[in-house]
């Protein structure tokens, strides 16, 4: 028997813009889950062999379904978007690949600000037109920038944040702690007072950060950590 009641629930919540389920449902609406994704270019400081990086591909469209992060960004945003305005926060995404991400990011903060990084683009920039026929960016476009997150570009950075703090940036590029602690070293003078910081697929970035910057409160939920300010 149909159950009515849970259709309908499950419906306001995926209106409901924020939600878990909503994130579930955006992330599936502009693609989901892609795996094998070719890597056409890497950092000269890769540690990986040259057998390592030809084998295989990426994986992107999986942080809220599959790895199951959709709730941890629902609660951790939910004050951002309870204080909308008539400007939104600055929100960095470094490793976008296919831009599904920033499409997401795009729908849910239309006053926004959102900056993608990463060493390839193309990726991103072959599936824009897509993701428009999917109705992404309809009220705003991310800004694309090429970043090296094991080579951070100090200058690029500045340029684009020396103004407007940011006050979310995900992680979710190289994995590797060595990425993870470069990167955020250098985005941390960028940071707003009122941060949240995201780095995803790694178990050890919560010690790896706490370590570095006792000051901050990191909280892991399993291969999510979240800093924020303590």
């Amino acid at each position: 028997m149909i159950n009515l009641a849970k259709i309908v629930k499950s419906l306001i919540q995926r209106c409901c813009r924020g939600s878990a389920e909503w994130l579930i449902d955006r992330e599936q609406r502009y693609g989901g889950l892609h795996t094998q994704v070719p890597r056409r270019k890497v950092s000269q400081l890769d540690h990986r062999s040259a057998e390592e990086i030809a084998t295989g591909g990426m994986t992107g469209g999986d942080r809220m379904s599959v790895h199951g992060y959709a709730q941890h960004y629902a609660r951790a945003l939910r004050p951002l978007l309870a204080a909308d305005g008539t400007s939104g926060p600055v929100l960095c995404e470094v490793g976008i690949l296919r831009g599904t991400g920033l499409a997401v990011w795009c729908d849910l903060f239309p006053k926004g600000r959102i900056v993608g990084l990463d060493i390839d683009l193309s990726h991103a920039k072959d599936n824009i037109p897509w993701l428009k026929s999917r109705g992404a960016f309809k009220q705003i476009e991310p800004e694309l920038h090429l970043f090296d997150q094991l080579m951070p570009d100090e200058q690029l950075l500045h340029q684009l944040f020396c103004r407007a703090r940011v006050s979310i940036c995900i992680d979710d590029g190289l994995h590797s702690n060595d990425a993870i602690l470069q990167t955020f070293t250098a985005m941390k003078k960028y940071l707003s007072k009122d941060f949240i910081y995201f780095i995803e697929d790694s178990i050890t970035a919560k010690d790896l950060i706490s370590n570095a910057f006792p000051s901050l409160k990191a909280t892991s939920f399993e291969q999510l950590t979240i800093i924020t300010p303590k």
